[in-house]
């Protein structure tokens, strides 16, 4: 008796998309590209690998059964109708050579004879090049092929990319089914899926970053420089100890949540962070929380996009839009 493969099952909260996905297989209407976005760590890779998955099962219910030929191949990685796309090792960006290998994949017939499924992830990491060499595939993959495209940030796909797939926007899930979700999973649910802003495996992955549980700290060192206790280069270090990128969505949340702040009463599930945010909100004027929250956000689109400034340099620069400094972005 085979042994039933570890399929992936949806979230929860992407139940409901998952059944709309299939009901429109059923009825023949599912698009040849489809474009999963949201934030960072909702389960959007799930529901993609769960649709890839129950597509290239033999018997599915639903869900792929687990037990057939094609759901041991699909879970094994070995199933010759199935295909990923992600940055190589070491590499952030997903390169023409294997946008060129994806060509290649679906103009080939169907080895089970069913459906090519192509998932892609996350489709920003597409350079330039890449997303043009893909424009023609987007347009006419071939029958019964779907090309699923994970991203985080769709805004950085090009226009002609987004326009050839059928979007699907999805959010962070109600807080109520997400702690549910994470209870028995994490020590500290509800101050991980505050410090993750909703994004319960986002939050279930912060439970081993470094900076987590240096959170106390890092927010300390804004507010030092807030309040004129510290400079801007004093504070830099402490912050430069952690991934940019990373820790740039924890600081444009803080700066968020002190603005909120201003008008209202915190009601952060994370206690311990609260007084700090306060002061944080006291210290500096909205305009100026919402430009440093801005700069940020900058700031992390250009990491994203392959830039490497000196961390030093980039923490000290976002710190000094605290104080009213706002100097040009690190690299330019």
């Amino acid at each position: 008796m085979a042994v039933t493969a570890p399929i992936q099952v949806p979230c929860p909260w992407h139940q409901g998309e998952m059944e709309r996905l299939l009901d429109q297989h059923q009825q023949g209407r599912l698009p040849h590209a489809l474009l999963l976005s949201g934030p960072r760590g909702i389960g959007k890779v799930r529901l993609a690998e769960s649709l890839a998955q129950t597509l290239l099962c033999d018997n599915p219910a639903g869900l792929p059964c687990g037990r057939c030929q094609g759901c041991q191949l699909s879970t094994a990685g070995t199933h010759p109708d199935y295909h990923r796309l992600s940055p190589e090792d070491g590499s952030k960006a997903i390169k023409i050579d294997q946008v060129r290998q994806l060509v290649s994949f679906a103009t080939r017939t169907a080895q089970y004879g069913g459906y090519r499924v192509a998932i892609i992830q996350p489709a920003e990491a597409l350079n330039r090049n890449a997303q043009n060499a893909l424009l023609k595939t987007l347009e006419e993959p071939g029958n019964q092929t779907l090309l699923l495209l994970v991203s985080h940030q769709p805004s950085l796909l090009l226009p002609t990319i987004r326009s050839r797939c059928q979007q699907r926007p999805l959010a962070v899930p109600a807080t109520g089914q997400a702690l549910e979700w994470l209870q028995g999973q994490v020590s500290e649910p509800e101050s991980l899926l505050d410090a993750a802003q909703g994004a319960p495996l986002q939050a279930l992955a912060l439970e081993q970053a470094d900076w987590f549980a240096d959170r106390r700290k890092l927010l300390e060192a804004l507010v030092m420089v807030a309040e004129g206790r510290q400079s801007p280069a004093q504070a830099s270090p402490v912050l430069a100890k952690h991934d940019p990128v990373e820790l740039a969505g924890v600081i444009y949340g803080w700066l968020a949540r002190g603005l909120k702040s201003v008008v209202a009463d915190d009601n952060s599930a994370d206690a311990e962070l609260a007084p700090l945010l306060k002061r944080l909100a006291t210290a500096v004027p909205a305009a100026r929380l919402m430009r440093a929250a801005q700069r940020v956000l900058e700031g992390r689109r250009a990491l994203l996009a392959g830039a490497n400034p000196n961390k030093d340099l980039l923490y000290e620069q976002w710190l000094l839009v605290l104080v009213g400094v706002d100097a040009a972005p690190a690299g330019h």
